[in-house]
């Protein structure tokens, strides 16, 4: 079973690097009030939502893909800043490292993935039953969407099969 070791630990900390500013700076424009952003901020999303028809970041936002990015912003950008920092350590596997790949981390990785593979349902069930896009279109906007279901998944699978989700050792002294 695959761990957060080699290609697959730099595979996580660029989505969870890269997640960080699209979080604040995009995403967060469906939660905040849009004066927090500059100008050029809120015409970047603009742009967005028009030119991919992505009517989930037309303003003002649904209720309810408010209350997915206030999760997002209150729940999984805490996440990403712990994630960046686990898998920046050196020794995630030693016993003495700050944050381990077992225990309370292993833990925030399961909940993490599958809260957010979650939220993530009803946004493809709006975006595949959407009326005003094609079928191209659609397609777009799920390769936008789907690495931040395909990345969170992953983390629980890995999670879930692996006492460490850093790999090496399964020690006892480190449950």
């Amino acid at each position: 079973m695959p761990t957060l070791q080699g290609r697959t630990r730099t595979a996580f900390l660029c989505f969870f690097i890269s997640h960080i500013p699209i979080t604040l700076l995009m995403d967060g424009q469906a939660f905040f009030p849009r004066d927090w952003y500059p100008r050029a901020l809120q015409d970047l999303a603009h742009w967005y939502a028009t030119k991919f028809k992505d009517e989930l970041m037309i303003q003002p936002a649904e209720k309810w893909f408010s209350s997915m990015i206030a999760l997002e912003v209150l729940f999984q950008l805490p996440f990403f800043f712990i994630a960046v920092y686990a898998l920046l350590q050196k020794s995630p596997n030693d016993k003495n490292a700050i944050i381990r790949g077992d225990g309370l981390f292993r833990s925030l990785c399961m909940i993490y993935g599958s809260s957010t593979a979650t939220t993530l349902i009803p946004i493809f069930g709006h975006m595949l039953s959407s009326e005003t896009t094609t079928i191209e279109e659609k397609g777009v906007l799920l390769g936008f969407y789907l690495p931040y279901f395909i990345f969170p998944v992953w983390l629980v699978v890995i999670a879930v099969f692996e006492e460490n989700v850093f790999g090496g050792t399964k020690d006892k002294k480190l449950s």
